[in-house]
This record gives structure tokens, sequence and C-alpha cells, in this order.
């Protein structure tokens, strides 16, 4: 007998494991190639201040979040991370990048750097609304 049961994570064999049995049914598809991205934004003791949770795959970088301290807004560091992101995506064969932000968050800020929205989904939540963007990112320089 199976179980299905709730976790709060699997480690990445697993997590792999299930993606390959997904992709196995349309082998005509390009190799996924996921890989994460996490870069970090630390002060001096180490104290995490800011950071970018994202992944890259299907020559696309996707953007789960990209969060500064409050303390340190306003000063670059945004910018910073999501050049350095975006930066380590056209490293990989990136041609693409795509994120969602709400309305309360900072779809100004992502439209800054070129992304644009593509849809939206409005009562996500409750009288709010989310907005998928996406941007064509320029081939990586070569050094």
């Amino acid at each position: 007998m199976h179980e299905i049961k709730e976790e709060t994570s699997l480690n990445a064999a697993d997590t792999q494991w299930i993606y390959d049995g997904l992709l196995a049914a349309d082998p005509q598809s390009e190799p996924r190639r996921f890989a994460p991205l996490v870069l970090s934004l630390r002060d001096s003791e180490a104290r995490l201040m800011g950071g970018v949770l994202a992944a890259t795959a299907w020559n696309w970088l996707s953007i789960d979040a990209l969060w500064i301290d409050e303390s340190l807004r306003g000063r670059g560091y945004g910018q910073a991370l999501l050049v350095e992101t975006e930066a380590l995506a056209r490293k990989r064969g990136c041609t693409h990048a795509r994120l969602d932000t709400f309305d309360f968050q900072a779809r100004g800020f992502y439209e800054r750097f070129g992304y644009t929205v593509y849809a939206q989904l409005d009562g996500f939540p409750a009288g709010h609304t989310q907005f998928h963007l996406r941007k064509t990112l320029s081939p990586a320089r070569r050094s």
C-alpha cells in the first residue's frame, strides 16, 4: 500500500526524481538543466540582510524572491542583486527571465530594469493583484 503524506521539503535527489519523471513523458523537450540560483547579502557580522531565491531551467531564469532588509532599501542593493542574478543566469545560457510580484510589492522596481507584465491575477490575495513579468536577457558578455 502506498502512503500520501505532507512534507515540508524534499531533498535535491527526490525533487529531481519528480521532475525527471514529469519530463520523461515528453522526449522531444530540450534538456531542463534545472539549477538553483541563490544569492545572499550579508553585513560585516554575517547577518542576512537580503537575498535572491531563484532557479534556471530551459534557458529561463525564474526569480522566486528578491528581498532587502527595510533598513537598506533605496541604497542600490536590490539593483545589485538583480543585476548579479541576471549575469549568473546569462552565464548559464539563459535568454529570458520571469518572476511575479504583487501590487503592494515591487512591480515598478522590476519595470525599471526592463521587465514587462504579461499577465495578472486579480483577487490574489483578496483585494490585490499578482503581476507576472518577463524580460529578454541580452547575451552574456565575454571577458
